[in-house]
């Protein structure tokens, strides 16, 4: 494990302070990857890439500005 991070923090520090999608991807971060899922490293006990997650990581849109509903329906047609 001690050598995944050492290989991911030689490859991040090459980028810099913010790292691009290409570089987020190299480094095996999605492009989508919301900033609420760097919370959760903790409990997998891999605090030592959340700064990394934080800055390849999309913040989420205000609850306000999105609509939620209490269910759907999916009705296929055959």
């Amino acid at each position: 494990m001690f050598i995944v991070f050492l290989l991911l923090g030689r490859k991040i520090s090459t980028y810099g302070a913010e790292l691009s999608s290409e570089a987020c991807r190299d480094v095996g971060f999605s492009s989508n990857l919301l900033c609420s899922s760097c919370d959760q490293l903790g409990q997998f006990g891999l605090n030592p890439i959340e700064p990394f997650c934080r800055q390849c990581c999309q913040e989420e849109a205000h609850l306000e500005s999105r609509k939620m509903y209490a269910g759907a329906i999916l009705e296929v047609c055959g």
